[in-house]
């Protein structure tokens, strides 16, 4: 690479924000080494039966970035709310702390009553599937307190938060993200009924406030949620395009957690969901997040159309939730002054399959030019669009020049 050309893409990946963040990188390009500690204690809480969990975490970290307040990325593994492991996203942190995150995938309280003779996934009501997402909500929130009390010791930004589920993981992503007023507390995680198994009977207290109790002195709120085939069971608990930026990813016959809004396992045999709760998957949000005027930046929705509980291209959809995570707190803006800074151009559609569209208000003459991750000039074009059909998917930077400055975009071409 060229001196000039290296030095455009330094310019072309240090932002102008009001962040603390250091981002003398992308965020986006895998690397730096990893180094991870295991098994990291974080608190304990009481399971559904009464007895009490031991709460770990698994924390991936660069090595070599220099970074003082490095970004965090809390991961959450699915599996109905009665399986899986934080090791099941143990690659998925290893990538983000290649990018130059803390990335800390995370356990959480498990299981629920079933009825009488009838193994989990079954749930004895609706209610014991609601009561096992909500305790995983507030031992996440927990979690998220717990790094930020240790941010010296992680070189992190305790401002700088990201929350990335799959499936019971996604779910838990977004009420972490969204669900953080007490009103937003489901009925159903106060006292509930007793669960009646033969003639015995177990209690169900009242699990505690929206946030959980785990290490209060500090702060549970995440800047951006990435869910990947999740839901949510109420989409008003998103309450206006101020709040944390979001990123959803879904199957659109997925039979697990639907799409739609849709029972869950609303697909499975044997009337397994017949006592789950509907949720407003990815394509039921859409509407409603539209509506409440998120800019492309700060929320993307990706459907693609098939029948799997499952990311159809995993390298490709995390390219994208990649791109979008980083332009979060990197959103890569140069300009000339303060006043051309002001003016901001309008990308669309961002993923693009075939070509990228530019305005700029006030500005009718464009010089466009798209640069790979590495500072290679891949296209260019002049006006308002520039083609990008031949090109491999993938994040690649958008330099847009007009009379008034020069402006960098962070874009996905999808295929």
């Amino acid at each position: 690479m060229s001196l000039q050309r290296a030095l455009l893409f330094l310019a072309c990946i240090l932002p102008v924000v009001a962040a603390a963040q250091s981002c003398d990188h992308d965020y986006v390009t895998r690397q730096f080494d990893v180094q991870v500690e295991n098994d990291v204690f974080y608190g304990t809480a009481t399971r559904f039966d009464g007895g009490t969990d031991s709460l770990r975490m698994n924390i991936y970290k660069p090595i070599g970035d220099d970074v003082q307040a490095r970004p965090v990325l809390v991961a959450i593994h699915g599996g109905a709310f009665t399986g899986g492991h934080r090791n099941d996203m143990n690659t998925m942190c290893s990538w983000y702390a290649e990018r130059g995150y803390v990335a800390v995938t995370v356990s959480y309280r498990l299981g629920f009553y079933t009825p009488a003779l009838l193994p989990s996934p079954y749930a004895y009501d609706q209610a014991e599937v609601i009561r096992a997402a909500y305790r995983a909500q507030q031992d996440v929130k927990g979690a998220i307190r717990f790094l930020r009390g240790r941010s010296e010791l992680d070189s992190s930004d305790v401002t700088n938060y990201s929350v990335m589920g799959v499936s019971a993981g996604g779910i838990t992503a977004l009420h972490v993200a969204y669900a953080t007023e007490e009103l937003e507390k489901p009925a159903s995680c106060g006292a509930a009924s007793a669960v009646n198994q033969f003639l015995s009977q177990y209690p169900r207290p009242d699990l505690g406030p929206v946030n959980g109790e785990l290490h209060l002195g500090e702060d549970a709120t995440v800047n951006a949620c990435v869910s990947y085939f999740g839901g949510i069971l109420d989409t008003m608990m998103i309450g206006s395009a101020d709040d944390p930026a979001l990123f959803t990813y879904h199957q659109t016959g997925d039979p697990i957690v639907g799409c739609g809004h849709q029972q869950g396992l609303w697909g499975m045999p044997f009337g397994i969901g017949g006592n789950y709760p509907w949720l407003f998957g990815s394509c039921a949000m859409h509407p409603y997040v539209q509506s409440l005027g998120f800019s492309d930046m700060r929320y993307e929705y990706h459907p693609h159309t098939g029948n799997a509980h499952d990311i159809h291209d995993l390298p490709l959809v995390d390219g994208w939730a990649a791109a979008f995570l980083a332009r979060q707190f990197c959103s890569p803006i140069t300009g000339l002054d303060h006043e051309a800074a002001a003016l901001e151009p309008l990308v669309f559609p961002n993923p693009a399959t075939e070509r990228i569209n530019v305005t700029l208000e006030e500005q009718t003459t464009l010089q466009l030019q798209l640069l790979a991750m590495d500072g290679r000039m891949v296209a260019r074009g002049s006006g308002t669009t520039i083609s990008v059909g031949h090109l491999a998917a993938g994040p690649y930077l958008l330099e847009v020049r007009s009379e008034a400055g020069q402006w960098t975009r962070s874009v996905v071409i999808s295929r």
